[in-house]
């Protein structure tokens, strides 16, 4: 009878926890565009040509409380740069571990905003150059001249629109690779500016 017991509660501790974690944890997916460059930490005005790249993944995040969230992703983004007829494209499959801070809901809609930043690891897929003019139109694997993971800090600002249970999500994030992407030249670091639509279930 006292092991039926012992059972009977060890269950029900676990189906509370178990509750109290789903309500706290959620999970979705996203995509925009990437504006990204390829410079020298600080150097934002004279950049070479942006390119327009993917974005496309998904995440999820835990609730310590209204304010703090603890969100994680693993996304597909294309980064690079384009000079001219030369566009540079830089592939990763990234995945980022940001702190979420919210500033509260708007005080005449539903609208909910936060902001958040934390550090990323991107590991590479693809690295090439191509050349797009109409004599050339050739392109440049890149891969042996390219480091295969980067490290980097993303920030952001976001908006949060609830519909029954779930959150339509609007994220702007600047992107800033710390670590080279290029084995010999370690001037240059991976920047871009993200835009991106989610849906949180």
């Amino acid at each position: 009878m006292k092991t039926l017991s012992r059972i009977t509660l060890t269950v029900v501790l676990l189906s509370t926890i178990i509750g109290l974690n789903a309500q706290s944890f959620k999970y979705g997916v996203q995509a925009g565009s990437n504006f990204s460059v390829q410079s020298q930490i600080g150097d934002y005005y004279n950049n070479s040509d942006i390119r327009t790249g993917l974005h496309a993944g998904v995440f999820g995040n835990y609730s310590f409380n209204e304010s703090i969230t603890l969100q994680t992703e693993v996304s597909y983004d294309q980064k690079g740069s384009k000079t001219g007829t030369i566009k540079n494209n830089f592939d990763y499959v990234t995945v980022p571990v940001l702190i979420k801070y919210s500033l509260g809901k708007s005080w005449k809609t539903p609208l909910r905003f936060n902001i958040y930043t934390g550090p990323y690891v991107g590991f590479l897929i693809n690295a090439e150059s191509k050349n797009e003019s109409a004599e050339v139109n050739e392109t440049t694997d890149l891969k042996d001249a390219t480091n295969k993971a980067e490290v980097g800090l993303i920030s952001g600002f976001g908006i949060k629109y609830p519909v029954s249970n779930h959150n339509i999500l609007f994220d702007v994030r600047l992107g800033l690779g710390f670590s080279p992407y290029d084995k010999v030249n370690y001037v240059p670091k991976n920047k871009y500016i993200g835009l991106s639509l989610g849906y949180e279930f």
